[in-house]
Order: structure tokens, then sequence, then C-alpha cells
């Protein structure tokens, strides 16, 4: 292993790293919001960065990354021995997502499983594509059902109210959506509206520049046909409106979702899921 310092980034370095962080994570630094970046130093110029943040007793990796010439090399370990320790300090789990191929054609499960991470089998996997441009449909070959299918724009005032009021009571469709849904693009979200009433919808909000999630949600009563179809309009109106670089992400809240999200998305997909470590004793203090 190389000889590597690590140095927390403030809001006065983190412009020097940025390019190595989640924007999120940089955003937070700069406007002092908690947040954690750290890099790793070589020569007195950062090779790599980690960020995150803290969520209750879990210290949350929102990214990891090093430069390719200096990755092998224990840079990546020397940025994670000191997360694991300042986790240790407070008593935090680590816990973090990865995608097995990432945009570089790369995976960090390896990375993850040396550092004794375990998988986190209670996770939902998120798919993702990792490009738009990587991503083809054919909406024609995705029948949907007898129901209307409207933006939430388009949806009538009184059937929108009505679902609104229904999760406010912790109650249908969109009950565990409640953070969720205040953040929506309208435009861009679909529902399908069955006798007045909203039967499947897929949500969609920007979470980065060119990083945009999608949340199908379906009730009992819903055809699962349309949610294909509302996916297929939505990706649609993505590759109008975003560059050919935007990312996709989308939860797997069930695993109906997660078997019509395989459809749609096919071979452009890749799945995201979790692992987690508790115990630091073997890296921080051997």
């Amino acid at each position: 292993m190389g000889s590597f310092t690590i140095s927390m980034i403030t809001e006065k370095g983190i412009d020097s790293v940025a390019g190595m962080l989640a924007p999120e994570i940089v955003s937070a630094v700069k406007k002092g919001l908690p947040a954690t970046a750290l890099a790793v130093v070589e020569d007195d110029t950062a090779i790599g960065a980690l960020g995150g943040a803290i969520d209750r007793d879990t210290f949350e990796i929102v990214s990891i990354y090093v430069t390719p010439e200096h990755r092998r090399k224990g840079a990546g370990t020397a940025l994670m021995k000191e997360l694991f320790e300042l986790a240790d300090a407070e008593d935090l789990m680590v816990r973090a997502e990865y995608t097995p191929v990432d945009s570089e054609g790369r995976t960090l499960e390896p990375f993850f499983r040396a550092l004794d991470f375990l998988q986190e089998d209670l996770a939902l996997p998120v798919y993702y594509v990792d490009e738009l441009r990587n991503f083809t449909l054919d909406s024609r070959s995705l029948p949907g059902s007898r129901s209307e299918i409207l933006t939430f724009e388009e949806t009538p005032a009184k059937v929108l109210n009505e679902a609104m009021a229904q999760r406010d009571e912790n109650e249908g469709l969109l009950a565990e959506m409640d953070d969720y849904i205040d953040h929506i693009e309208k435009d861009m979200s679909f529902a399908a509206v069955d006798r007045g009433e909203i039967k499947s919808c897929v949500l969609t909000e920007r979470v980065g520049q060119r990083m945009i999630q999608l949340s199908p949600v379906w009730s009992a009563e819903g055809d699962i046909r349309d949610v294909r179809l509302m996916l297929s309009f939505v990706l649609d109106e993505i590759r109008k409106n975003f560059s050919p670089d935007t990312r996709i992400i989308t939860p797997a809240l069930d695993n109906m979702i997660r078997e019509i999200v395989d459809e749609v998305y096919g071979t452009s997909v890749a799945v995201t899921l979790s692992f987690f470590k508790t115990n630091f004793a073997s890296l921080v203090y051997k």
C-alpha cells in the first residue's frame, strides 16, 4: 500500500475535488450542511475522494472515486480506513450502494467485499440506466389497459385532490410517497385514471443535473400494463428534454415492479445493491 495523506475537505477546498464527488455532496459542503468529504492526497495532489452523510445511526457513502492511474494501490482503502475510524468513534454503521458496472465499465463489488462489507439482503434493488443514449424502446410494443394515461398536470383536479387526501390520511396509492410527491415533475409524471380514480402512476423527480428518478406505484385494482406504458412515456419525455448522458434510476418497490422494469429496461439496465459494515477493528487497528 502506498503512502497517502487523508484530508477532511471544507468549503474552502471543495472545488479542488468537486469532479471526484457527487454533486449533492459538493453542494452540501459549500452550503455548510451536514456532509463529510475526504480526499486522499499523494505528493500534494488529490488523487481521490469520498463523500457521504450521516443518516440516524448510519454513515451513507454517496460517492467514492480514485483516479484511474492510482487504482489498486491502496488509495481507496486509505479513504475507507479513515472513514471507518470516524464511524467507529461515533458508533455508526457504514452503508454503501453500488452499481455492478458503472459508467467506466468497472465494478465496486470486489472492493467492498475485500473490506468485509456484507450484502444487505433486505435492501430493494435500484435499477439504473447509465446513460439514456444506451437505452432504446419501442413503445408501440407495450399495450395498456382501458385507463386514460394523463400527466399530473392534465389529471383533473378532483381526481388528484382525492388521491392527495387519501395520502394525507395514510391511505391509498400515494400514502407511502409523502416526502416524494411534493417534488415531482408534474409534466413528466403520469397517472392511469379509471372511473375517476388514479389506479397507478409513475412519479418523476430530478435528483441531480443529469439524473432522474422514476418511481412506479400501482394499486391492487390497477392494470400493470399501464405501468409499462407510463414508463415508456416518461422515457420519451426525458429524451425530448434532457441530454443523452442523463441517467435514470428506478427503485424496485416490489417484485412486480421489478419484473416490469426488467422487461422495459432490458439489457440497458444495471442493478444497484447495498452493502453494509458494522465491525471496523480489522482495518482500523491493524
